[in-house]
């Protein structure tokens, strides 16, 4: 087991996480787990819904470069080992660049679905806590197990790429696909928010909408 502890400071906050690899899991240290107000269940029945950002809700340098749990949007679906899954986050302005992280929640997550790890979150890293609780109520809820599957965010319209967060161009700024074969079956959970806003997208304190569609065969 290796354990490495990494500070940052950035404009006012603070960032401390200890971060233990065991086998193929990531162990991050958090404050209590927290409930992001909106996730949306993607299905057959109904694989497109509309989700929304800020515009650096999935990665902000004045957050040590983390994404905001708050300032994102989430969603759920089912998949199956072996069998494609699409994402396709469609901007309602093309100086929004969606980015996407998606997780697996199997058998060792026994914390509800509806709670992740912290306000903040790393973009391509694993989420795990042991003995969670809820920020507001204190109450032990479980653990939560995210493991890994997938991320990347739309690279077009952009001169120079995040280093290890996977930019992909299609040569359509605004627009992110995400394609991938899952090694689990059940439960996945991903966050999409916004990344390197363009001129156009400048406002802090609005929320922009991104069409979203997930096929998963």
């Amino acid at each position: 087991m290796k354990f490495g502890i990494k500070s940052s400071v950035k404009s006012r906050f603070i960032l401390i996480s200890l971060t233990a690899s065991i086998g193929p899991w990531a162990v991050q240290a958090a404050m209590a787990a927290t409930q992001p107000a909106h996730i949306a269940s993607f299905t057959a029945d109904q694989p497109t819904q509309t989700l929304s950002t800020r515009h650096k809700g999935w990665r902000d340098p004045a957050f040590g470069d983390m994404g905001w749990t708050h300032f994102s949007d989430w969603g759920t679906f089912q998949a199956r080992k072996g069998h494609p899954v699409t994402i396709t986050a469609v901007s309602s302005n093309p100086d929004i660049h969606p980015g996407i992280t998606v997780w697996y929640r199997g058998a060792n997550d026994t914390a509800p679905d509806t709670y992740v790890v912290d306000h903040f979150y790393a973009q391509s890293a694993p989420q795990f806590k042991l003995g969670a609780t809820d920020e507001s109520t204190g109450a032990v809820i479980g653990n939560i197990v995210m493991s890994l599957s997938t991320f990347g965010y739309d690279l077009d319209g952009q001169s120079k790429a995040l280093r290890n967060l996977r930019g992909k161009r299609d040569g359509v700024p605004g627009q992110l696909v995400i394609k991938w074969v899952p090694q689990n079956t059940g439960t996945f959970m991903f966050v999409l928010g916004a990344v390197n806003p363009g001129p156009g997208a400048s406002d802090s304190t609005i929320r922009y909408d991104i069409e979203t569609t997930v096929i998963a065969k």
